[in-house]
């Protein structure tokens, strides 16, 4: 399940180094890149779900084969997505669902055979922490009974503790292709020197933890 929080109006922290067009390119293609990497990961977009208030990520989505979910006002932002996001993939039959966000430009399809993998070895939970330690850049969770989703400040920790007062147990994914997330203006030009070495014929560069 990929929250999208919308292509005008997502990474306003780059508002600096990128005016409003740049920002919509640049979620545009974070949306476009996250589902390409799903696709071939999973062969396609079918058990793919995009949540977003935002009518062109859907648009978007859908042109690329996932399915997807219109979040309303009242959805109480990232909590309110992935709580929609999960229960929809409940309705559809899933076990569990995996909270990706798009803003993950280091993703790949080992990274998420990783995250997942972790979770088909009786886990409960499966947390990807970010750089820091502190936040959630990946989480899988059970569709078939409730979750309290905990993003936000300290929401590694959170949703830690979250899985201690359940008494399920947890895993800790740590990738440097899950925990790079973009979000600040170095952040975009570690990704952009990135890139720029790819573009170079160079090896693929992995982010710096």
């Amino acid at each position: 399940m990929v929250p999208v929080r919308g292509i005008a109006s997502g990474k306003s922290r780059l508002g600096a180094v990128l005016d409003p067009a740049g920002r919509a390119r640049l979620n545009k293609l974070l949306l476009t890149r996250t589902l390409e990497v799903i696709h071939r990961w999973r062969g396609d977009l079918a058990r793919s779900i995009v949540v977003s208030p935002c009518r062109e990520a859907l648009a978007t989505a859908a042109r690329l084969g996932a399915a997807t979910v219109f979040e309303t006002p009242d959805a109480r932002g990232l909590n309110g997505a992935a709580t929609l996001g999960a229960s929809r993939a409940g309705e559809n039959g899933a076990s569990s669902v995996l909270i990706l966000p798009c803003d993950l430009p280091f993703l790949t399809p080992e990274s998420l055979d990783a995250v997942t993998g972790e979770s088909e070895t009786a886990r409960h939970v499966v947390i990807a922490p970010d750089r820091a330690g502190t936040g959630t850049n990946a989480l899988v969770v059970s569709a078939e009974r409730p979750f309290e989703f905990r993003f936000g400040e300290s929401s590694f920790a959170r949703h830690l503790s979250l899985a201690a007062e359940r008494g399920w147990t947890a895993a800790i994914c740590s990738r440097p292709e899950l925990a790079f997330d973009l979000d600040t203006p170095e952040d975009l030009a570690v990704w952009d020197e990135a890139r720029a070495g790819e573009n170079r014929g160079g090896a693929r560069e992995t982010p710096v933890i």
